[in-house]
C-alpha cells in the first residue's frame, strides 16, 4: 500500500514541535519521531520575529533529519492557535427536485452553502480578511429527522446541516506560507490547535465524547470545545496563558522572569491547599536573598488561573447552560497541564472528572499531543467518513487559624 509522508509542525511561544509520520489510503498511521526545540521569534501564539522563528524551524527540521533515514517532505501541515480565528454555528439547507439517495457530493454542496450564507451574512470585512479553515458538520437533518451523523446512503428529498465554521486570518497563512517557504517547504494545510490536540486522543478506546469539555491550556493562550455527540458543538478562545501567569507572579513577587519561571518549575501549583504551610523558598530580592512562604506561588498560581477558568465557565453558562449541567468529563492538554495538582483546581470549577491528555507516541509529553493528534486528523481525512466530518465540587474552610498561615488559608479557601 503506498503511503503519504506527513509533517506537522507547532509553532509554540515556548517549543518548536514538529512531526513525521506516515499515512495510508484507508487512514492507518504511523508516527515515524517527533522532535521539539526551543522557540525563537514567537510571543502568545504570534510571530514577534520571523528571522528567529525560522532559525528555530530549521533547528526543529534538521533535527527530524538526524532522527529518521527517510527525507521529510517538501511540503507541511501547520497549526494555527485561537487567536488567528473566528469561530460560527451556522446552519444550511439544500433540496432537490425529488426524493434521491444522498451522496457525498450533495454533503459538499451543503457544506458550500454553509460557508457562503455566512459570508454574505457578515459582508465584505469577513470575506476579506478571512478564509475558511474547518467545516465540522454536528449533525444532518433530512426532512426533519435530526441528530443523523452520516446521511450517506440516506434518500429524501430535503438536506439540511448545523455544523462549526472555523475561519484563519489569510494574513496568517500569508505569513505561515512565507515561512516555510523560506525553511524550503511549501504549506499543504492548516490545522486548529484545539481541534488538533483533541485528535491527540480521539478514537482511543472507542471512547465517544458526549458533554465532555476539551481544554487546551497553552503558554499564550487557552481554547477549548465543548464536544456533544462526538464532535466540537462550541469553540472559544482566551488570549491568557502561562505566560499571562508569569507576568501576574513576577508583579507580585518583584523577581526576574527566569527566577520566577524556576521557581515555578520547582514549587509551582495550581491547588495552593495542598501546599505545606510551614516551609519556605529563598528568593532573590534586590540583591540579597529573602524568605518566601511557600504557599504564595502556588496561592497567586490558583488566583490567576482560576480567572481564566471561571471565564470559561461564564461563557458557557451564556451560550447554553446545559453544558454546565450535563459535563461528563474535562480532558486537559497544553504546557499547562503540567501543572502540578491542576487536575483537582479544574475538577472543583467544573464539577466534573478531569483526565490530563498525553500523546499516543514514545514521548509522553503533553505538549506533544497538537502535533500528534494533527497527524491522527489528517489520517482522520483519508477515511470515507472523513469526506463528511472534516474540511476541505467547592473547597470547605476549615477551622480558623491565627498568623500568617491563618491569613493565607483563610484567602486559599475564598478562592473557588
Amino acid at each position: 500500500m503506498i503511503e503519504e509522508k506527513i509533517l506537522t509542525i507547532d509553532l509554540g511561544t515556548t517549543y518548536i514541535r514538529a512531526t513525521l509520520g506516515t499515512v495510508g489510503r484507508k487512514g492507518n498511521k504511523k508516527i515515524v519521531a517527533t522532535v521539539k526545540v526551543p522557540s525563537k521569534g514567537m510571543k502568545s501564539g504570534n510571530i514577534s520575529s520571523l528571522v528567529s522563528v525560522k532559525d528555530a524551524l530549521n533547528a526543529a527540521l534538521n533535527e527530524l533529519k538526524l532522527k529518521t533515514t527517510t527525507p521529510l517532505p517538501g511540503e507541511a501541515y501547520v497549526i494555527v492557535p485561537g487567536g488567528h480565528v473566528l469561530s460560527y454555528r451556522v446552519e444550511a439547507k439544500i433540496t432537490f427536485p425529488g426524493i434521491q439517495q444522498i451522496h457525498y457530493k450533495d454533503i459538499n454542496d451543503l457544506k458550500n452553502k454553509a460557508e457562503k450564507d455566512l459570508m454574505e451574512k457578515k459582508g465584505q470585512p469577513l470575506k476579506q480578511h478571512y478564509e475558511t479553515m474547518h467545516i465540522i458538520p454536528q449533525e444532518f437533518i433530512i426532512e426533519n429527522m435530526s441528530g443523523i451523523q452520516n446521511p450517506i446512503g440516506h434518500s429524501g428529498k430535503e438536506l439540511a446541516m448545523r455544523a462549526l465554521i472555523i475561519m484563519v486570518t489569510k494574513r496568517t497563512k500569508k505569513t505561515l506560507q512565507d515561512l516555510l517557504r523560506d525553511c524550503g517547504l511549501k504549506l499543504n494545510g492548516l490545522i486548529l490547535q484545539s481541534l488538533a490536540s483533541f485528535y491527540g486522543i480521539k478514537g482511543r478506546e472507542n471512547f465517544y465524547f458526549n458533554n465532555n469539555l476539551f481544554l487546551y491550556l497553552g503558554a499564550g493562550s487557552t481554547e477549548y470545545f465543548f464536544l456533544r455527540e462526538d464532535k466540537p458543538f462550541l469553540y472559544k478562545h482566551l488570549p491568557e496563558g502561562g505566560d499571562d501567569i508569569i507576568d501576574f507572579l513576577i508583579s507580585k513577587i518583584k523577581i526576574g522572569k527566569k527566577e520566577m519561571e524556576k521557581l515555578v518549575k520547582e514549587h509551582g501549583s495550581a491547588y495552593a491547599l495542598n501546599i505545606p504551610q510551614d516551609e519556605f523558598v529563598t528568593i532573590p530580592v534586590g540583591g540579597k536573598l529573602k524568605k518566601l512562604p511557600k504557599i504564595v506561588i502556588p496561592a497567586l498560581i490558583q488566583l490567576k488561573l482560576q480567572k481564566i477558568l471561571k471565564e470559561i465557565k461564564r461563557e458557557l453558562q451564556n451560550e447554553d447552560p446545559t453544558t454546565l449541567i450535563n459535563m461528563n468529563k474535562v480532558f486537559l492538554t497544553g504546557g499547562l497541564a503540567k501543572l502540578k495538582d491542576i487536575d483537582i483546581l479544574v475538577s472543583k470549577i467544573f464539577k466534573a472528572p478531569v483526565e490530563i491528555c498525553l500523546p499516543d507516541c514514545e514521548d509522553s509529553d503533553v505538549t506533544l499531543t497538537p502535533v500528534v493528534g494533527a497527524l491522527n486528523y489528517i489520517a482522520a481525512t483519508r477515511k470515507p467518513e472523513g469526506k463528511i466530518f472534516e474540511v476541505n465540587e467547592d473547597i470547605v474552610p476549615s477551622k480558623s487559624e491565627s498568623g500568617l498561615f491563618g491569613w493565607f488559608r483563610r484567602f486559599i479557601d475564598q478562592l473557588i
